[in-house]
């Protein structure tokens, strides 16, 4: 991606004045869309408007938008104001550059905009009613980009410096309209959760949640900072482990946060791995009906799977996450400095969740792992924040095109069906989960070559890079009838089947609806 930086927001938030600004301090000239639409079309914007009508304009604004973004020489672009209305040009800008939306309160943007003569959408009516329907109707659209900057009493120079420093650090999107949220990934990054939670919460209270292998490293001394910074911290330290991941866990949640004297403006903050976020997700999705939590996971299985996308979930006697809800956090920061406190073993756990992310995406995704696969055992922490970034941004993709696992999001279970039976066999503690998943690979490659949708040569490489990662590959020692009788409690049925997830070559995995009995005989050897 070009280090670019693409301004958008409505008219009067200062779009060309910032972009001119950042022009001096790059030292390159900004393009400015509405500008190169009117030397395309050959008269204004409004004059256009006027003749050929708003959806003629779109249209043409998107053809010249293209081709701008097909220039890695545009570094900085000024979009007009509801140029981001579309949703696949937005999806693209936001994949082209940092997006970044400018703001300021309606009475400026009013002040700002002074003659509405140029202004063809708010011709013919009163000014500020009309500007206050157009943020509305494009709430959505402007919430999706990587920043929001309040342009109101600053200087534009001092906006450029911001925006700057911003693209050397941009957060990763998932872009859910007002329910938009950024993923930070990178050392450090546990230093603005304060900021963050001012951000996402005007209220007085935080229930933070985290276990007793993460409350002496690192929630300690978070609630302190939160304290510090005015808010009242109800302090929830769970049993570590996954097998403490079920209701009794999440009553505690519950009533701490119910004797605080919550309301509906508190947030629930996680600090720890996958078992903490799910519950303390799960435990906001269902207090007071639903109140906003943020994530901050410590492990690195988390920050590639659990934190991100919003499933939480609670481990009953019959299989692993067969009760939970969807809970979109409001931010996530993966810092991985938090990483160094994590046994060994723990850390190569979280790397099966990066191989599964990088088998998925492609075949650079699976090079880039090859590549640094001594790095990621050692723990680099630029490795490490390569393949955290990789993940995030292949599971934010899937996302925001299936939210509630309908279809495509269904494909991050590559592993998991066999992975999840050998995980529940195991009473949720013989095996860590990213080991499971591993395992869970393994039998599905089996299945895939049987099957004639993989090659052996594509099952001998993941088993040979989960290998250098230090994952367990043998599989075949825990596929009993008990082991694989657990699948019955998939929560992926449908119909009657299984849909098992057959992976191919990278970039290639597949959902299959394949019988029980079916499935069983193929992971077998």
């Amino acid at each position: 991606m070009v280090d670019r930086v693409i301004l958008s927001g409505p008219m009067g938030s200062g779009k060309s004045r910032v972009a001119r600004a950042l022009g001096e301090l790059w030292g390159t000239a900004p393009v400015d869309l509405d500008e190169r639409i009117e030397k395309r079309a050959g008269m204004t914007v409004a004059q256009f408007v006027q003749q050929r009508g708003e959806p003629a304009f779109r249209a043409l604004e998107r053809e010249v938008a293209e081709g701008v973004l097909a220039d890695d020489n545009a570094r900085i672009i000024a979009l007009g104001g509801g140029t981001v209305t579309h949703t696949p040009l937005r999806r693209k800008l936001l994949a082209s550059g940092t997006l970044v939306t400018l703001r300021a309160p309606l009475d400026v943007l009013v002040a700002r905009i002074g003659n509405a003569q140029t202004r063809p959408l708010l011709q013919g009516h009163d000014v500020r009613e009309r500007l206050a329907a157009i943020l509305s109707e494009r709430a959505e659209a402007y919430a999706e980009c990587h920043a929001e900057v309040d342009t109101d009493g600053r200087e534009p120079n001092a906006i450029a410096q911001q925006l700057d420093a911003l693209v050397g650090d941009t957060p990763i999107v998932v872009p859910m309209g007002l329910r938009t949220y950024r993923v930070e990934v990178g050392p450090g990054v546990r230093h603005e959760l304060v900021e963050r939670v001012r951000r996402s919460s005007t209220g007085r209270h935080v229930v933070l949640v985290t276990d007793t292998g993460v409350k002496d490293h690192w929630a300690e001394r978070c609630a302190q900072e939160l304290r510090d910074a005015g808010k009242q911290v109800a302090f929830v330290c769970l049993p570590a482990g996954e097998e403490h991941k079920n209701i009794e866990s999440v009553g505690k949640i519950w009533d701490s946060a119910l004797d605080a004297g919550i309301d509906r403006d508190a947030l629930v903050l996680a600090i720890g791995g996958g078992v903490v976020g799910d519950m303390a997700g799960f435990a906001a999705a269902t207090l007071l009906r639903g109140i906003d939590c943020g994530q901050m996971p410590t492990t690195l299985l988390s920050m590639v799977d659990s934190a991100v996308g919003g499933k939480t979930g609670i481990d009953r006697v019959q299989g692993k996450n067969l009760v939970g809800a969807f809970q979109q956090p409001r931010f996530v920061l993966c810092d991985v400095e938090t990483l160094r406190t994590l046994p060994i073993a723990e850390r190569r756990a979280g790397l099966a969740e990066v191989v599964k992310s990088a088998w998925l995406d492609s075949e650079e995704s699976v090079q880039l792992l090859e590549e640094s696969a001594e790095g990621l055992q050692a723990g680099d922490l630029l490795a490490t924040t390569a393949a955290v970034r990789m993940s995030v941004q292949l599971k934010a993709r899937i996302v925001t095109e299936d939210e509630k696992e309908t279809g495509a999001r269904g494909l991050l279970n590559l592993g998991h069906t066999v992975g999840h039976a050998i995980e529940a066999a195991g009473g949720y503690g013989a095996l860590r989960h990213g080991e499971c998943v591993a395992l869970g690979m393994v039998a599905a490659f089996r299945l895939a070559a049987k099957l004639g949708r993989a090659s052996e040569a594509d099952g001998a490489r993941m088993t040979k890079l989960m290998k250098r990662l230090g994952l367990p590959t043998e599989v075949d020692r825990y596929l009993d009838d008990r082991t694989l009788a657990f699948m019955g409690a998939d929560k992926k049925r449908k119909g009657g089947k299984l849909r098992f997830i057959v992976p191919g070559a990278p970039g290639a995995t597949e959902i299959v609806p394949l019988a029980e009995d079916e499935v069983k005989q193929l992971v077998r050897p």
